[in-house]
């Protein structure tokens, strides 16, 4: 049983454990643009913050803002992006932890792992962990950010301003590199070598499945037993097995069929056999706030998410596990009212309650798709917050909705859930 409340009218936009001494799965290569990556610590550039105002706060001159654009590979310094994070001359630092949402760990060399915190500085050969839960983005010298979700593990090997590599070691890892030439990005697995040719791309090793998939750009996949293999954008292989190194097209992406609230239902795409959505607050998905696995693509949103607007990503897994293109919309997650629920009643009908204003009219529905296409009950003006239904005699999940009749342009709330209905217990003959 599920419910949550959320303003109406608003337009729709959009396990594994960690370990750190697997073997490399596939290598992973982008070419983009050569710079110096000296490295005292790191900077996030904050919106409005310049390379003059960066070097007078951390170099005590203004002067030497050049030596910032040199070493950081920035072509146009006009041009700077907020979050972009910029590496200090002097000390081993090569990239920093830029979103943390979650515990996050970093182990270097023989000492103890440690707890990592946003802003914290990552060296050469350290491995950064997320635990089950936990989102992290690292940020590197040359704008290019790394995701890293829940249960994944990364080793930093290189990154010294003209090549970055990185080993998955465990779970996966979602790189956003930016197009700069000269410059060479890989993320190194097991069994396979892949030269990127994009910006946005996957590498999976969870749940005894190693894959690349493609969302953007061109991925060329060589390995010492096969022959070669160009990967376009919307396709993927597994790296391993029979199916080796054999492109397949990825499933599309899939929809949302519920307009917000405390629950996600995916429209059924044909060939899935199970479907990923994630939670994030911005648009490119560096700052992730959930996801969750399903076969059949209902999702209950958890209860602790701060109310807000978010960021849905959906994709579907094909039956090679092969992981789809995203489909992205926007969602409002609304305070979660205790006092709104659904009650059985002796007699079969249910009660279902919602915290109403004084002489407010809701427009109530009850259904049994989440699209509420047909209602069951449509009832379009009751006062007060509450609804009898029933009695139900058909086992299986109904979905309601209350909805403010508010005053044109007001915002009106919305108030829905779901519950289920048990099959009847058998009768002894």
């Amino acid at each position: 049983m599920a419910m949550s409340m959320r303003p109406a009218g608003r337009s729709k936009r959009p396990r594994s454990s960690s370990s750190s001494s697997l073997a490399l799965l596939a290598v992973l290569s982008l070419t983009l643009l050569s710079g110096g990556a000296r490295a005292q610590s790191t900077h996030v550039v904050r919106p409005g913050e310049t390379l003059w105002d960066i070097s007078r706060q951390h170099m005590n001159t203004p002067l030497r803002w050049p030596e910032l654009q040199r070493g950081n590979a920035v072509p146009v310094p006009e041009h700077l992006k907020p979050g972009h994070v910029l590496l200090l001359g002097g000390s081993p630092a090569v990239a920093a932890v830029v979103e943390l949402a979650g515990n996050a760990w970093l182990k270097r060399g023989n000492a103890a792992p440690r707890a990592l915190a946003q802003g914290a500085a990552v060296r050469a050969n350290d491995v950064v962990v997320t635990d089950r839960g936990a989102f992290l983005s690292l940020g590197l010298g040359d704008g290019s950010r790394l995701v890293m979700p829940s249960s994944s593990a990364v080793q930093v090997l290189v990154a010294n301003g003209r090549v970055t590599r990185l080993q998955l070691l465990d779970g996966r890892v979602e790189a956003h590199v930016e197009k700069q030439r000269g410059r060479e990005f890989e993320i190194r697995n097991r069994t396979a070598g892949l030269a990127v040719r994009g910006t946005y791309f996957r590498a999976r090793n969870e749940e005894g499945v190693t894959t690349a998939e493609v969302i953007e750009g061109e991925v060329a996949v060589s390995s010492a037993d096969r022959p070669a293999l160009l990967l376009a954008a919307a396709s993927g292989t597994v790296l391993e097995g029979p199916d080796a190194l054999q492109a397949q097209p990825l499933l599309p992406p899939p929809q949302n069929a519920q307009q917000g609230g405390a629950q996600a239902f995916v429209v059924p795409v044909t060939g899935a056999t199970g479907y990923r959505m994630q939670l994030a607050r911005d648009d490119r998905f560096l700052q992730l706030a959930y996801e969750a696995r399903s076969q059949q693509g209902e999702f209950a949103l958890p209860t602790d998410l701060q109310p807000g607007f978010y960021h849905l990503r959906l994709t579907a897994f094909d039956a090679r596990q092969l992981e789809g293109m995203p489909g992205d919309s926007i969602i409002y997650v609304g305070v979660r009212a205790a006092q709104a629920g659904v009650r059985r009643m002796d007699d079969g009908r249910y009660e279902i309650s919602w915290p109403a204003r004084p002489g407010q009219r809701y427009a109530f529905e009850l259904a049994r798709t989440p699209a509420f296409a047909p209602a069951l009950v449509s009832e379009p003006a009751l006062y007060g917050g509450g609804a009898l239904v029933g009695p139900l005699d058909v086992p299986g999940r109904y979905h309601w909705r209350s909805r403010e009749i508010a005053t044109p342009g007001a915002e009106a709330m919305v108030f829905e859930g779901s519950f289920d209905v048990p099959a009847p217990p058998l009768k002894n003959r």
